[in-house]
C-alpha cells in the first residue's frame, strides 16, 4: 500500500539532503571551495576601494613618503605584510593582491564545482539504485495499480529533477547565499546605516518567494504526471508497434502522444510564466532599494563621512547584491521541482514491501499441498476471484486446472509462490503454511513457465541460466535446452548460445521464446512446477516433442498445469474444473467425461469444432 507523503517541503528537502550526506567529504570540500569563491568576490570589491583611494592619494600630489590607505580589508592585510606603509609599496600590494584574489577565486570555483558534480552523479546513482531495489521488493498489487511508464519516469525524469534540487540548487544556495551574506556583512562594515535599506526589503522578498514556491511545487507535480504519461504512451507504442500498424492505430497513438505532450508543454509554460513574473518583481524591489541608497549616498552629509574608495566599494558591493539575489530567486523553481519529485520518489520508497514474516528456510520440499477454504480478491476491485477453494495434492501429482476465461485458474496458482497474499484460508506445503516459509526459500522450490514469457536483452545462455542459475555448468544448460527442444534452433545461430536475442527476445519467434522459458524452468529443477499454458505458442510438431519432454520433467514433481487445450491434460492425476472462482468438478479425465458435466462440454466443444477453448 502506498503511504501518502504528507511531509512539508522543508522536511522532504532535508530528507533529500541526507542522501547528499552520504558523500559528506566531497560535499564539505565543495562547500569550502564555494565559500572561497565568494570570499574572493568580496575581497575583489575591497581591493577596488583600496586602488581608488591609492590613486586618489597619488593624483593629489602626494610625496614618496606618503602612506597607503589605512581603511578596508586590503589595507589591513597590506599593513600586516608590509611594515613600511608607503606609496611605493602599492606597486607590489595591488598586483600581488589581484593575483592572489584571482587564484583563490578560480581554485575555489574549481573544487566547488567539481565536488558538487561528484556528489550529483553519485546522488543520481544512489537514488536510481534505491528505487530499483525497492521495485524488486514491492508487492505484485503495486504493479497491478501503477502504469509502467510512470514507474520508469520516476527513475529517469524525477531523479534528474531531484538532482537539480540536491546539487545545483545547493551550489547556488551556498555560492550566492554566502556571497549575499558576505556582501551584507561588508556593507555593514563600510556603512551600517545605509545597509539598513537593504534589510528593510528582505521581508517583502521572503513573502514573495514563499507564495511563488507553493505555485512552483503544484506545477512541478503536474509536469511529472504529464511526463509520466509521455513515457507511458511512448513505451506502449514501442512495445506494440506491430498491433499499431496492423490495426491502423497510428492516428490514435499520435493523438494520445499529442495530448500528453501538450499537457507537459502547457505545464512547463505555466512554470516559465511564474518564473518570468516572480524574478523581475524581486529585481524591481532590490533595484528600488539600490536606487534609494544611491540617492541617499549622494547627499553631502553622507559623502562627508566616506572616502572615495569606501564610496565606490559600497556602491559596487550593493550593486553586486542584485545578481546573487536574482539567482537565488531563480533557483527556487529548481528547488520546488526537486521537492515535488522527491515526494514522488519517497512515496515509492515508503511503500510497504512484500510481506515476508516467514522464518522457515529449507533446501528442498516434498511438494504436498493442501488448500483450505482459500478466498481471494484483487486489491481495490471488491470482487472475489476465489471462493472457498479446498483440495489436497500429494507430492509428485499433476493437477490440471481447466475452465472458461476468468474462472480463477491463474489467480489460484499465483497464490502458491505468494505473488499475492491470501485474505482467508490457508495453503499448506508439506504440512506447513506457506506464510511460514521465507519468500526466498519458498520460491526456490518453484519453477514457473507462463503464457506471457519474459526474456531479457542478453544472450540465449544468460536467459536460460538466469539469476541464481547463472553459475550453472554449460553442460547442464545445454541439456536443459535439449529437453525443451531448443538446442536445435540455438545451434543454427552463428553465435549459438552466445547469440543476443534483443529486447524481450525480439530476435526469436514466439515458439522459440517459449522454449527458452521452458529450458530455464528445466534448469532450475525445482520440486514444484507451474505450467501456465506453457505450450501455447508452439507449433504442432514442437508441441509434440515438448509435451513428451514435459511429461518426463513432471515425473516425481508436484505440477500445476493450466491448460486450454484439454488434450494436453488427459494424463493428469486429477483435473479441477473451475467456474467463477469455485471448483465445480474434479476427477480424472475418464471420470469427468463419464460424469457428462462441464468438463465434458468443454471437451466436446474442443473436438467437435475447430478452435481452442481459451481463457
Amino acid at each position: 500500500m502506498v503511504q501518502k507523503n504528507t511531509s512539508s517541503g522543508i522536511e522532504t528537502y532535508l530528507r533529500l539532503l541526507r542522501y547528499v550526506g552520504r558523500y559528506w567529504l566531497a560535499f564539505l570540500v565543495s562547500v569550502l571551495g564555494l565559500l572561497m569563491h565568494s570570499a574572493a568576490e568580496i575581497a575583489f570589491v575591497d581591493l577596488l576601494g583600496y586602488i581608488t583611494d591609492t590613486v586618489g592619494v597619488m593624483t593629489a600630489g602626494a610625496q614618496e613618503g606618503a602612506e597607503l590607505p589605512s581603511t578596508g580589508l586590503t589595507a589591513f592585510f597590506a599593513s600586516t605584510l608590509f611594515a613600511d606603509s608607503s606609496l611605493h609599496n602599492s606597486a607590489m600590494v595591488i598586483p600581488l593582491f589581484l593575483i592572489a584574489v584571482s587564484f583563490v577565486r578560480g581554485f575555489g570555483y574549481l573544487i566547488g564545482s567539481y565536488g558538487l558534480a561528484y556528489v550529483a552523479n553519485y546522488l543520481v546513482h544512489a537514488l536510481r539504485t534505491d528505487i530499483l531495489a525497492k521495485y524488486l521488493n514491492l508487492p505484485f498489487n503495486f504493479f497491478d495499480r501503477a502504469m509502467a511508464g510512470h514507474l520508469v519516469s520516476v527513475v529517469t525524469f524525477n531523479v534528474q529533477q531531484v538532482t537539480e534540487a540536491g546539487t545545483r540548487a545547493v551550489k547556488t544556495l551556498l555560492q550566492q547565499g554566502s556571497l549575499v551574506l558576505g556582501l551584507m556583512g561588508y556593507l555593514f562594515y563600510v556603512n551600517w546605516k545605509l545597509t539598513l535599506f537593504f534589510i528593510a526589503v528582505m521581508p517583502i522578498i521572503a513573502l514573495l518567494v514563499s507564495v511563488v514556491s507553493k505555485r512552483f511545487r503544484i506545477i512541478s507535480r503536474r509536469i511529472q504526471l504529464a511526463m509520466g504519461d509521455v513515457t507511458h504512451v511512448t513505451q506502449e507504442v514501442v512495445n506494440g508497434h506491430q498491433e499499431v500498424r496492423m490495426f491502423g492505430g497510428a492516428d490514435v497513438e499520435r493523438s494520445r502522444m499529442e495530448a500528453a505532450s501538450h499537457s507537459n508543454r502547457r505545464q512547463n509554460m505555466k512554470m516559465a510564466f511564474t518564473e518570468g513574473v516572480s524574478n523581475p518583481l524581486v529585481m524591481l524591489i532590490v533595484s528600488l532599494a539600490f536606487g534609494a541608497i544611491t540617492a541617499f549616498m549622494l547627499s553631502p552629509s553622507i559623502l562627508s563621512t566616506m572616502t572615495t574608495g569606501s564610496f565606490i566599494t559600497f556602491l559596487v558591493a550593493s550593486g553586486m547584491l542584485i545578481k546573487p539575489i536574482r539567482q537565488l530567486t531563480e533557483i527556487n523553481s529548481a528547488i520546488q521541482r526537486g521537492i515535488a519529485a522527491a515526494q514522488s520518489i519517497f512515496e515509492v520508497l515508503d511503500t510497504d514491501s512484500e510481506l515476508d514474516r516467514g522464518t522457515v528456510e529449507t533446501d528442498a520440499v516434498r511438494g504436498s499441498f493442501e488448500f483450505r477454504d482459500v478466498c481471494f480478491s484483487y486489491q481495490g476491485t471488491g470482487r472475489q476471484v476465489l471462493n472457498n477453494i479446498s483440495f489436497k495434492v500429494e507430492a509428485g501429482q499433476t493437477i490440471a486446472l481447466v475452465g472458461s476465461s476468468g474462472s480463477g485458474k491463474t489467480s489460484l496458482v499465483s497464490l502458491i509462490p505468494r505473488f499475492y497474499n491470501l485474505e482467508e484460508g490457508a495453503i499448506l506445503l508439506d504440512g506447513l503454511d506457506i506464510k511460514d516459509y521465507t519468500l526466498a526459500s519458498l520460491r526456490q522450490q518453484i519453477a514457473i513457465v507462463s503464457q506471457n514469457v519474459t526474456l531479457f536483452n542478453s544472450s540465449i545462455y544468460n536467459n536460460i541460466a538466469y539469476g541464481e542459475l547463472s553459475n550453472s555448468q554449460a553442460e547442464r544448460v545445454e541439456a536443459a535446452a535439449k529437453i525443451a527442444h531448443a538446442h536445435e534452433f540455438i545451434q543454427e545461430f552463428p553465435e549459438a548460445y552466445n547469440t543476443p536475442i534483443g529486447d524481450d527476445g525480439a530476435m526469436l519467434s514466439g515458439g522459440q521464446r517459449q522454449r527458452i522459458a521452458i529450458a530455464r524452468a528445466i534448469l532450475k529443477d525445482a520440486p514444484v512446477l507451474i505450467l501456465d499454458e506453457a505450450t501455447s505458442a508452439l507449433d504442432t510438431d514442437s508441441e509434440r516433442f515438448i509435451q513428451a519432454a514435459l511429461e518426463d520433467l513432471m515425473k516425481d514433481r508436484t505440477t500445476f498445469v493450466i491448460a486450454h487445450r484439454l488434450s494436453t491434460v488427459e494424463k493428469a492425476d486429477r483435473i479441477l474444473v473451475m467456474e467463477e472462482g469455485r471448483i465445480i468438478e474434479q476427477g480424472t479425465h475418464d471420470q469427468l467425461l463419464a460424469a457428462s458435466g462441464r468438463y465434458a462440454q468443454l471437451y466436446d466443444h474442443e473436438f467437435t469444432r475447430p478452435g481452442v477453448v481459451g481463457e
